[in-house]
């Protein structure tokens, strides 16, 4: 063999010497710990990631995503360093996906060069708008919300912290939530469009928003639209069932949802309020209805809200068989004549107590009222006690509990309220809504009490968390001084957003109105209606309101026609005008003339929904009406505005069986308290 040449030694020397060297660190990482070695192989993975930036990223990160696959895997390593390597792989990643979209969206360009109109390419860049615009405005609600920016249409959500809530249009709301807009924008996995299923364009929980929002009768339609629909409208319209027993009563439906209850566990459980309404004398009817529920009630497998309404009222048998099936109800309510629920004091758990007993004349005793308080002195913060104001009653012993202290919502009506009763709601700092209705023992006692009320550093000291007020006194309208008392009260109340003073002087209301920032709900007497008087009254209220019922004695013109006025509220869904008129009646008149007469009526209502395109409900003259708006079209209903009306209050029933949308619109209109048996109702007071 020939003798190497000079160059070709030079040559192989350095690559000896590179051997040499790779062979001694290989030998020396081999002699180290397992930690060690990982952590040699994470710095080695760090100086690569750092050295390759702006270089061929995707070679220098597979290996890195190797060894730091391999480093992870291994076992007794520092939190610290792991999170190192895994921010360290974050980053990578994120860099090279970062490249790889910007490739992707010079395909893209390309194709929009090459085929303008292509479909798939126009899906793709709607997509990209659609999300960017999303992402932007949560950006924009979160921050407004946060500074509480005035000219927004969001609101903070006080149940929900770090919420706001949206207007979506005039039914529904998004509520958008949780730390931050932006990572719930992001985590859309999707935007879908028309040439997809409805059900599939946004999740389900949106759909549900939705659905609430949404008054009962228009939700109804939802059965009809898809099964996804469906599913999501039953739910929440079979939430509350009302069913009625008595003589005069198709006796069908509610038999036949005993029979599905029992047969389909999943309709059960969507039942989580159950209102029973009685008409009975006890014979063998009542009690054949009585064991037929008794058989149906354990299959009631989610309720939480149970109320026995009429006559004969709930006795201690049936106590019993709620109480044995049923003992963690969160509301009980007992409408009837008398109190003879023998035995309710054993329910614990009860968050809310609804008692109507005419007089203290019943099978149980007065004194097991206070014993329902104070076993549930924990839990209880709803209270409402009704009685009748031409008979003997008093709620001193039941006031006498310290559950009182712990109330958030206290109604009480039909009732007379001594001195005792008043001093103790005086003590009851936690109150946000109350109720009074009835007649005060000893008014100049609440005079007092009511002028008592100082702001101390922006706070008052009698009932500081004040949300609603219905105060509605039947005997005290000539008492000036009472009312002047409660509307000083009500001064410097910012954040009150319900309000109904019954037949307070309509000045006395109107210097209060201004104070009301938060103002929702209102019910006003205005006995002289003018123009005047009515641009006083909208001048006053915020321009968010959502329910208002408006009375009058005297009007200076029909009072339909001061509708188009109560435009400037784009959020009211109801609204109430009462002239105290009756509706035509057919024994009055002759035949023709109530055929007229009717027809001006309903026209007249249909006006005011006309004026009015936000509207959902009207009351007119005490009646209720749903507003079903027919949308353009070919059929011959097309642009037309129908009323369609609701059932009146009962003589044995309760009203709140009727769906008025919202809250605010059934608290206006007192469909949330026991009614009065010998009376029209609440609004006659």
């Amino acid at each position: 063999m020939p003798p190497r040449s000079t160059t070709a030694n030079a040559m192989a020397g350095p690559s000896q010497a590179q051997d040499e060297l790779t062979a001694t660190v290989f030998g020396a990482v081999e002699s180290l710990t397992q930690v060690r070695k990982a952590n040699f192989l994470l710095e080695t993975s760090l100086a690569l990631i750092e050295s390759g930036r702006g270089r061929a990223t995707i070679r220098y990160g597979e290996e890195v995503e190797n060894y730091l696959d391999v480093y992870l895997r291994t076992p007794g390593l520092e939190k610290k360093d792991v999170a190192r390597a895994l921010l360290a792989r974050g980053h990578a990643r994120k860099t090279a996906g970062d490249k790889l979209l910007a490739r992707a969206q010079q395909d893209f360009q390309a194709v929009a060069k090459l085929d303008p109109s292509n479909r798939e390419l126009q899906g793709y860049l709607r997509r990209s708008n659609m999300v960017s615009t999303l992402v932007s405005f949560c950006v924009v609600l979160r921050n407004a919300a946060r500074r509480g920016t005035p000219n927004l249409p969001v609101k903070s959500n006080p149940q929900s912290a770090g919420s706001v809530e949206v207007p979506w249009g005039s039914q529904a709301r998004l509520l958008i939530g949780g730390s931050s807009a932006e990572a719930r924008a992001s985590a859309i996995p999707a935007i879908h469009f028309v040439d997809e299923p409805a059900s599939q364009r946004a999740p389900p929980e949106i759909w549900e928003l939705i659905a609430r929002f949404i008054p009962r009768y228009h939700l109804r339609t939802w059965l009809f639209v898809s099964a996804f629909h469906r599913d999501i409208a039953v739910r929440l319209i079979f939430h509350t069932i009302d069913l009625y027993f008595g003589e005069d009563q198709d006796l069908n439906r509610g038999l036949d949802i005993f029979d599905r209850v029992k047969a389909d566990p999943v309709f059960a459980s969507r039942v989580k309020a159950l209102r029973l309404h009685w008409a009975y004398e006890e014979n063998d009817m009542f009690d054949l209805m009585t064991r037929m529920f008794k058989s149906a009630l354990p299959a009631f497998s989610a309720l939480r809200e149970f109320e026995w309404i009429g006559y004969p009222e709930l006795r201690v048998e049936m106590v019993q068989a709620v109480l044995q099936t049923h003992p963690n109800l969160h509301t009980l309510g007992l409408i009837g004549w008398h109190f003879d629920a023998v035995g309710v004091s054993e329910f614990r758990g009860l968050r809310k107590f609804i008692l109507r007993a005419e007089d203290d004349d019943g099978f149980a005793d007065m004194g097991e009222v206070r014993r329902v308080l104070d076993q549930n002195q924990g839990t209880l913060r709803h209270l409402t006690l009704g009685a009748y104001l031409q008979r003997n009653h008093s709620w001193d012993h039941a006031f006498q509990s310290t559950t009182i202290r712990n109330l958030t919502h206290l109604e009480l009506v039909d009732t007379r309220i001594s001195h005792v009763v008043l001093a103790r709601i005086a003590h009851a700092h936690r109150l946000e809504s109350l109720t009074l209705h009835g007649t005060f023992e000893e008014p100049c006692s609440a005079r007092v009490v009511f002028g008592s009320d100082h702001v101390i550093d922006g706070v008052h000291t009698f009932l500081p968390h004040l949300e609603e007020l219905r105060f509605i006194m039947v005997g005290h309208d000539d008492d000036i001084n009472l009312f002047q008392s409660v509307t000083q009260f009500l001064r410097q109340r910012p954040k009150l957003r319900r309000l109904d003073l019954g037949c307070c002087p309509w000045d006395l209301v109107l210097s209060v109105l201004p104070d009301l920032a938060d103002l929702r709900a209102l019910r006003v007497r205005i006995a002289n209606l003018t123009d005047a008087s009515l641009d006083a009254l909208l001048g006053a209220i915020p321009r968010a309101m959502t329910a208002i019922h408006l009375e009058t004695a005297v009007s200076a013109k029909p009072i339909d026609e001061y509708a188009p006025a109560f435009s400037a509220f784009p959020s009211l869904t109801m609204l109430h005008l009462n002239g105290n008129r009756r509706r035509p009646q057919p024994n009055l008149l002759s035949d023709k003339e109530f055929q007229v007469q009717t027809e001006l009526w309903a026209a007249s209502a249909r006006a005011i929904a006309g004026a009015l395109p936000a509207l959902d409900f009207i009351g007119w003259h005490g009646e209720h009406y749903v507003v079903v708006r027919h949308a353009g079209g070919q059929s011959e209903k097309a642009g037309r505005v129908e009323l369609k009306e609701l059932p009146s209050r009962r003589r044995l029933d309760c009203a709140k069986g009727v769906d008025l949308g919202t809250d605010d619109a059934a608290w206006t209109e007192r469909k949330d308290l026991p009614m009065d048996y010998e009376m029209p109702g609440l609004g006659q007071t």
